[in-house]
């Protein structure tokens, strides 16, 4: 029977992904309409995405069959949602990331920012959350954070082994005290009692082995969590922000807007927001650790530091100079950031106003700067011997080169006999990009459209309208803490998608601009810090095994509540002057009233809210 059983289980991928569209199927039975319809759709790939029985990416594809057989869209306007301009933007600064990651810049940028700290405690501990903090704000928090734990790793054994022999020399020196003390008192008692030899004898092996556990939980939160805040700053930092800036995209142009979202203007948001929290994150993972004693592997006149600080110099000088490859990647990722920023910097005329009016969108030089990279060479010409290529510049300290290098060498000579190597090439690119996640925010955007054709995110907003008794902050403040904590047990790309198109349509009917509730909404999606399957960076440091989930709790929570509250001031202050999140697009309010009455709608509107909402059967 037991065995049954288990192979029932093991096998609950086959009969739940029968079971589960046959369990909705009764509402677009009963209910023979768009909105029905549509909700199945939404529905049975909700459920799929949350409880993972099929990989996201192939959960993704699930709209392009069944939107055209439910008869919700044509499959040809379901697939153009997979290639949106936004997908193209995020797709390429994917591969300027692959460049950065296959010539170890984001390595060499981390090991410099950790040889250059202090000696104290606190500044080690920001010498590891900087680096992971803004290469999160230009790569994939999940690349960041996988990079970074191999050497967070490395600096905790070299503080066990340090600690290890300290004990160890200490423990002998106070054992051979100990031996006279007892030797006196055998000579004037007679006798040694063993409780007394216990009493003698102190263990510090156990506070120790405590302050070290407490150490490797510190090091290993605060690199997942300042990799989760970063990607928050920019636009392409994490794929809830790119996904807003799609269905922000689509919700402008129905209502003959145009979305004032851009990779420059977030910044002014996202930066000050990102920097706040992880000041605060800095400062809250201080005291948990002097609450924790996790410091006191660092004492004064301790060998732990200075060791652990010659293994990160050293490794920082197997790096080398910095090669004609790393020099070309960065020079392209400096240029691509710089294009970005003066594209449309609204303060003044940005370089795209050099071509037809939008005509030209943030994704125009992020494709650009990544197909570039795909002729730039790797190696200097021949004629051009102020550069050595990475083989040639790192040495043994006699002078000769390393033989896995000469090694290195010879393979690159049978891959490219000609002398040329690119940057990048597409086996590479193809082996390393996460093609999954272009997928996914594929199938989040088709939805969206879904959702919109059919009228379900009027139809759920509307039921929704009771919030209208309430203050416009207030809802935003309830609507964050909601997505929040949802984000916590589902993929925040699968949050922002589902959950974001409903908030733009209520603060339509609201009276609201769109924004004012989209913009936290998408932001909470990424502020996770509380379990392991809330993001990638919580999941690759748990997995390290130092630490337990009750740990990710008590350290996540201040930070999750912090963090919203920020958001939500930074939304009506700083932000709302930004993008002028008080007034709603005259677009909204011209077009709501007649858009919502050909959807049986009708709406009461006295200045900035309704009234009353109410539907007609």
């Amino acid at each position: 029977m037991r065995r049954c059983l288990r192979s029932f289980w093991e096998s609950r991928t086959l009969w739940l992904s029968v079971l589960i569209p046959i369990a909705v199927l009764p509402l677009p039975l009963l209910y023979p309409n768009s909105i029905a319809r549509c909700g199945y759709c939404v529905i049975v790939t909700g459920i799929f995405w949350v409880t993972e029985l099929l990989p996201l990416p192939v959960t993704s594809l699930f709209p392009l069959f069944l939107f055209p057989m439910l008869g919700v869209m044509k499959a040809s306007d379901v697939c153009s949602s997979y290639v949106k301009d936004t997908l193209m933007l995020f797709m390429g600064s994917l591969v300027v990331a692959v460049a950065v990651e296959k010539w170890n810049l984001h390595r060499r940028l981390a090991l410099r920012t950790l040889t250059l700290v202090g000696p104290q405690p606190r500044w080690l501990l920001m010498g590891i959350m900087f680096p992971c903090f803004f290469l999160s704000m230009w790569m994939s928090n999940t690349a960041t954070t996988a990079m970074m734990m191999p050497i967070v790793t490395a600096i905790l054994h070299q503080i066990r082994q340090s600690r290890k022999t300290s004990s160890e020399d200490d423990e002998l020196t106070e054992q051979n005290q100990n031996d006279i003390k007892l030797t006196i008192k055998e000579v004037k008692n007679g006798k040694i009692e063993d409780d007394e030899v216990k009493t003698i004898m102190p263990n510090r092996a156990s506070d120790e082995d405590k302050e070290f556990a407490s150490l490797a939980k510190t090091f290993s939160l605060c690199t997942a969590f300042s990799a989760n805040i970063g990607g928050v700053a920019t636009l392409t930092g994490t794929p809830p922000n790119v996904i807003f800036k799609g269905l922000a995209d689509v919700l402008y142009q129905q209502y003959g807007e145009t979305n004032p979202i851009n990779f420059a203007n977030w910044l002014i948001l996202g930066v000050p927001l990102a920097v706040i929290c992880f000041i605060f994150l800095w400062f809250w993972f201080q005291l948990y650790a002097q609450g924790l004693k996790c410091f006191q592997c660092f004492k004064k006149g301790d060998e732990s530091y200075s060791a652990v600080k010659r293994i990160l110099q050293t490794e920082y000088r197997k790096l080398g100079p910095m090669s004609f490859a790393e020099i070309i990647v960065l020079v392209d990722f400096i240029v691509l950031a710089i294009l970005w920023v003066t594209r449309n910097p609204g303060f003044i005329p940005g370089w795209s106003s050099l071509f037809e009016k939008e005509y030209v969108k943030d994704s125009t030089p992020a494709i650009l700067l990544a197909v570039v990279l795909f002729f730039l060479p790797a190696r200097p010409p021949r004629w051009l011997p102020c550069c050595r290529s990475k083989s040639e510049a790192i040495m043994l300290e006699d002078g000769e080169k390393h033989p896995l290098l000469r090694a290195r060498q010879r393979q690159e000579a049978l891959e490219f006999p000609s002398g040329y190597q690119p940057i990048l090439t597409w086996k590479l690119v193809n082996e390393r990009l996460a093609w999954g996640v272009l997928l996914l925010m594929g199938g989040g955007f088709a939805l969206a459209d879904g959702c919109q054709v059919s009228g379900l995110s009027k139809w759920v907003s509307g039921h929704l309208a009771a919030l209208a008794t309430l203050d416009p902050w207030v809802i935003g403040m309830l609507l964050t803490l909601f997505i929040a904590v949802t984000t916590e047990v589902t993929s925040n790309a699968a949050t922002t998608t589902l959950f974001v198109p409903i908030v733009g349509d209520l603060a339509v009917q609201l009276g609201v601009n769109p924004l004012y509730f989209m913009i936290p909404c998408t932001i909470s999606a990424s502020l996770a810090f509380l379990l392991p399957v809330a993001t990638p960076p919580n999941a690759i440091v748990f997995s390290t095994g130092f630490l337990k989930v009750k740990d990710m709790v008590l350290v996540g929570l201040p930070i999750n509540i912090f963090a919203l509250v920020a958001l939500n001031i930074a939304c009506n202050t700083w932000a709302a002057s930004t993008y002028d999140l008080f007034n709603v697009p005259l677009g909204f309010r011209i077009n709501s009233t007649a858009m919502n009455l050909n959807d049986t709608m009708v709406y009461s509107i006295n200045s900035s809210l309704p009234l009353n909402v109410s539907v007609i059967s």
